[in-house]
């Protein structure tokens, strides 16, 4: 478990292009742990109510356990939402998270069944405990799916849920679209894979078969690294 940032300017000096970046595209960050807000919000802009991972009424979610993030446009209008949220997690990843997501359920009074309690075999979960943040809520507005918006947005979360726990690493469920079609890649998670959820009686907005993308303290070092060095190649020369 990591008990210092490798590299705290680069990480600052990331994190402040992201803020860049996102001016430049006419958005406006935000983050905040009030999750009852939360609630008001994802069903103004989405029109249905916030997961069980982040549903205040059932979970403790303070300053020091999670927060969730939005962008805006200069009206005010919120065009993306995401969350985060740490949790200790033992014996490991891939024989913790099916008990503890379908415990939530349980709590709200939602019944979910799994296809099979096992984990799945060979699964990179195995390798991830201890501190880990669960990185869910992710929407963003159809008409800001741009590459800007997935390059810039998801990232500045990351970053920022990282800088604040230092975690073993971040882990999210996604849909076989969204594994499939490079945004896990460009957001910075370092390995995907498919099956690790399988249902008979799926989470609402979830699908049969979920994928899991993981990332953990090496790849998140990486991420913050490369966008870093990536920066400074394309920095105008002050050579006249």
């Amino acid at each position: 478990m990591p008990h210092a940032l490798a590299d705290p300017l680069s990480a600052v000096k990331a994190i402040a292009h992201l803020l860049e970046q996102a001016k430049e595209n006419g958005l406006e960050f935000e983050i905040s742990s009030d999750f009852e807000e939360l609630r008001h919000v994802r069903h103004e802009t989405r029109g249905d109510q916030v997961s069980p991972m982040f549903d205040p009424e059932i979970s403790l979610l303070d300053d020091d356990r999670a927060f969730w993030h939005s962008a805006r446009l200069a009206s005010g209008r919120i065009v993306a939402l995401q969350a985060f949220r740490l949790d200790i997690v033992h014996p490991n990843l891939a024989e913790w998270a099916l008990g503890w997501m379908a415990g939530l359920y349980l709590k709200r009074k939602e019944l979910v069944l799994p296809r099979r309690v096992d984990p799945p075999f060979n699964t990179r979960a195995h390798m991830m405990s201890g501190k880990l943040v669960y990185h869910g809520e992710l929407w963003i507005d159809r008409h800001h799916r741009n590459r800007h918006c997935f390059d810039i947005f998801p990232r500045a979360g990351m970053l920022l849920a990282y800088l604040k726990w230092l975690p073993s690493g971040l882990w999210s469920l996604v849909s076989e679209s969204m594994a499939t079609r490079g945004h896990m890649v460009r957001m910075g998670y370092g390995h995907l894979e498919r099956g690790f959820f399988s249902w008979e009686w799926e989470p609402n907005g979830a699908e049969t078969v979920e994928w899991v993308g993981l990332a953990d303290q090496g790849q998140l070092e990486h991420l913050i690294a490369d966008m870093t060095a990536t920066e400074a190649l394309y920095q105008p020369s002050s050579v006249p």
